[in-house]
């Protein structure tokens, strides 16, 4: 039995260049940012990861401190 080949319909057969089409009306769609909120923008994100990063040193140093202390001490024996 012969298998026979579908013959693409004029939709799928140029996908690419619809794909690229669409793509191309969907970016005239979006509202981009002005100079001064872009830098606004990138001002908070920097500020934000400033901030986290420096929570994330402050416990990892508190808990490398606590760990030295009660954990890697040396025991040592009263005279």
């Amino acid at each position: 039995m012969a298998v026979q080949a579908r013959r693409r319909s004029p939709e799928t057969q140029f996908g690419l260049l619809r794909f690229l089409r669409e793509t191309y009306d969907e970016l005239r769609k979006v509202v981009w940012p002005t100079p001064q909120e872009l830098y606004r923008f990138t001002l908070v994100v920097i500020v934000t990861v400033v901030v986290i990063a420096a929570f994330i040193g402050a416990v990892d140093a508190g808990l490398q401190a606590l760990t030295a202390h009660y954990i890697y001490n040396p025991v040592t024996k009263g005279s």
